[in-house]
């Protein structure tokens, strides 16, 4: 009996050694998570599977049942003009999600799209879906009483039942693929990366994908932004709500979803108005513009896409010169104030009728606000945030929770409530309803993949390779008064850009040469350090350098300079002299200047010898560039990407100069003292500010 107890002992005792040993080597177990490498090994989840791809499309497209392509004859039938397109046929609780530009017409039915509801009209919504941000998805949606009555005619060869949602698909010839060409890191985001299964629809430039992988995420809108967003669809109580129309902003940390609950509220408010308002106090991230703008623009069509496929210019703007107000805070509040004061005076109520009649029910006299505020939530960016709430009085505060670690305030006992941890919480406060939502997840964004900074270079790329529609302001009618001493050359319409011309990079396209004298009446240069810069080294600083391009009242101009001191520069510039005021300025839009060089007076004074010339480079249309008489350099600087000629291949450089061998420029990790970036603590405080 002794020798099989201690036989049970002994082969207990290897047992336990055996699985002490297995458990000491963590790298089979972490062979079995390669999927996430940063995680901790955690040995009761070693037999976990690896987390299965979602599906997002549930559309089983089946040629002449559900799916129809449309020759050009088909095309009459539906009112359109075309060579191809398909027409999709969703059932109840079917949806579908496309990868590539395209153009989209709902025919019959009801469709959802990133939190709006499109019912059957003629509008062709134009749909940016690259894989560097959450992929559009079109869902069946419920019918109402009056779809069925204002459906599309579907062409002969379309078959489908009154309650399913018929869309019809185009691709949409923007260019805006091309920019992949000069910002490498988006090559070829609209299309599917290798080893993913994409289904074919007819049209090769697009692709329906099935099931989300780590490089391809779908739109999703939390459960408390859904919510939250229902307050924009409730009618309005009464006949004076109908003036009275709702001031929203926008609050949060960085990366939390803010700027995309921003434009799913614009295009929400779309919904019920025919025109909105946008104010953009985020200088980092814009929507419309390219950062370093504060700026004012009205939009009339839903925006599907990230903030590089709409390029917009504004309806008023004022240029900061950087990605953070930090350098100049109250310039900052100075320009948001005033183009406050240009939304209530000649925006909100347009004082003239509108000469375009609109058929589809939406309110026309009226013009809402979203106000998107800046992620800085921390000591002087958290007191800008306040002072912008106190300047907007706004109706609706929507306010996107962050963790306390992240330097967000907590919420609020008598907001949140002892028992109540439900989202969103909203409680009417005296003049404003105030709305709070969950953050998006981390997970749910391509944050790993792209970073900010990547977004903010090809929203710029792409502002520079705009194609704005031709316009002239006076021929259009502006359906305001303006107000301002500087009337805004844009009148109350969408200006978008149509397309992108991506086929020449920067440093090949035909400039505008100017004469610096005789086009500009002041230079003037913002940021840290600017102040010391001489008249004599300013041509060094313009070159290659984004410039903001600011047109301003000339008849405080004399008042308001100071002279110049011509003898050393005949630039008209001063070291230290402040910006014109934003009340009587504003910014038109951006340019690069290319090159400076001089060159003889033809009609010689003592002060002025030579003149200086500027090549630059803007996508601004030609009917706007004679108001801007005065240039402004900021901090904000050309990405390299755009840089490079594309042209000379995979490593790229810059008129025949490989890149090794172009100057100012180094790629690659530095040496020495004072190559690497340098960073500032500004997490240090004194006992006041704590």
């Amino acid at each position: 009996m002794l020798s099989a107890v201690a036989a049970r002992k002994a082969s207990a005792r290897q047992t336990d050694e055996q699985s002490a040993q297995s458990s000491s080597h963590p790298t089979s177990i972490q062979a079995s998570r390669e999927w996430s490498p940063s995680r901790p090994v955690e040995l009761e989840e070693s037999d976990a599977p690896r987390p299965e791809p979602t599906v997002i499309s549930n559309f089983l497209p089946v040629l002449g049942q559900n799916t129809f392509l449309l020759a050009r004859d088909d095309f009459s039938a539906t009112g359109f003009q075309g060579d191809n397109g398909v027409v999709l046929v969703l059932n109840a609780s079917e949806s579908v999600a496309l990868l590539g530009v395209y153009l989209l017409t709902v025919l019959q039915g009801r469709a959802n799209l990133c939190g709006v509801t499109l019912g059957p009209s003629s509008t062709q919504h134009r749909v940016f879906a690259p894989r560097s941000s959450p992929i559009p998805v079109i869902s069946w949606a419920p019918q109402e009483g009056h779809s069925k009555m204002s459906q599309r005619p579907l062409p002969l060869s379309v078959h489908a039942n009154p309650d399913t949602t018929v869309v019809l698909i185009r691709y949409a010839s923007t260019g805006v693929e091309g920019l992949g060409r000069i910002c490498r890191v988006f090559e070829n985001v609209f299309k599917p990366p290798r080893g993913t299964t994409a289904r074919d629809i007819g049209i090769p430039e697009i692709r329906l994908i099935s099931h989300s992988t780590k490089d391809m995420l779908p739109y999703t809108l939390p459960p408390s932004w859904e919510t939250g967003l229902t307050y924009m669809d409730l009618p309005p109580n009464s006949r004076t709500d109908i003036t009275l129309a709702p001031l929203c902003m926008v609050k949060g940390p960085k990366k939390s979803g803010k700027s995309t609950f921003s434009r799913t509220l614009l295009n929400r408010l779309l919904s019920r108005y025919r025109r909105v308002a946008f104010l953009e106090c985020d200088v980092g991230q814009s929507e419309f513009t390219p950062g370093g703008m504060v700026a004012l623009s009205i939009i009339e069509g839903h925006v599907f896409g990230p903030p590089f496929t709409h390029p917009t210019l504004p309806y008023r703007a004022q240029y900061i010169g950087s990605s953070t107000p930090r350098a100049n805070p109250s310039y900052y509040l100075s320009a948001i104030q005033t183009l406050l004061e240009t939304y209530r005076l000649e925006v909100h109520v347009p004082a003239l009728a509108d000469t375009s009649t609109s058929s589809d029910g939406r309110i026309e006299d009226v013009i809402p606000l979203v106000v998107n505020t800046m992620g800085w939530t921390k000591g002087l960016g958290a007191d800008l945030n306040t002072r912008i709430g106190e300047l907007v009085e706004p109706s609706h505060v929507f306010e996107i929770e962050g963790s306390e670690e992240g330097g967000w305030p907590a919420r609020s006992v008598d907001l949140a409530g002892e028992n109540n941890h439900t989202f969103p919480l909203c409680s009417p406060a005296t003049s404003a309803v105030r709305v709070q939502l969950e953050a998006i997840q981390a997970d749910a964004t391509n944050m790993h993949a792209f970073s900010a900074a990547d977004h903010r270079n090809i929203n710029t790329l792409s502002y520079f390779h705009a194609v704005f529609p031709p316009f002239i302001g006076e021929q259009q009618p502006s359906a305001s008064v303006s107000f301002s001493v500087v009337p805004s050359p844009v009148s109350l319409r969408q200006v978008t850009a149509e397309c992108w011309d991506a086929t020449l990079p920067l440093c090949a396209r035909y400039p505008y040469e100017v004469c610096c004298e005789s086009a500009f009446d002041r230079v003037y240069l913002v940021g840290s350090g600017y102040e010391d810069v001489v008249p004599s080294e300013l041509p060094r600083v313009l070159n290659c350098a984004v410039v903001g391009l600011v047109a301003y009242d000339e008849n405080t101009k004399e008042a308001e300079m100071e002279p110049t001191d011509q003898v050393v520069s005949s630039l008209p510039y001063s070291p230290g002299q402040p910006v014109p005021h934003p009340s009587i300025s504003n910014c038109l839009g951006l340019a690069l200047i290319r090159g400076v060089f001089s060159s003889s007076n033809p009609s010689p004074t003592p002060s002025q010898s030579s003149l200086t010339h500027l090549h630059i480079l803007t996508p601004l249309p030609p009917s706007i560039l004679g108001h801007a008489r005065v240039l402004i350099k900021g901090e904000f600087e050309l990405p390299v990407w755009g840089m490079l000629d594309f042209r000379e291949g995979e490593e790229g450089g810059i008129a025949g100069v490989e890149r090794e061998r172009v100057p100012y420029l180094q790629w690659g990790k530095s040496e020495g003292l004072g190559s690497q970036r340098r960073r500032v603590r500004r997490n240090l405080m004194r006992k006041a500010q704590m």
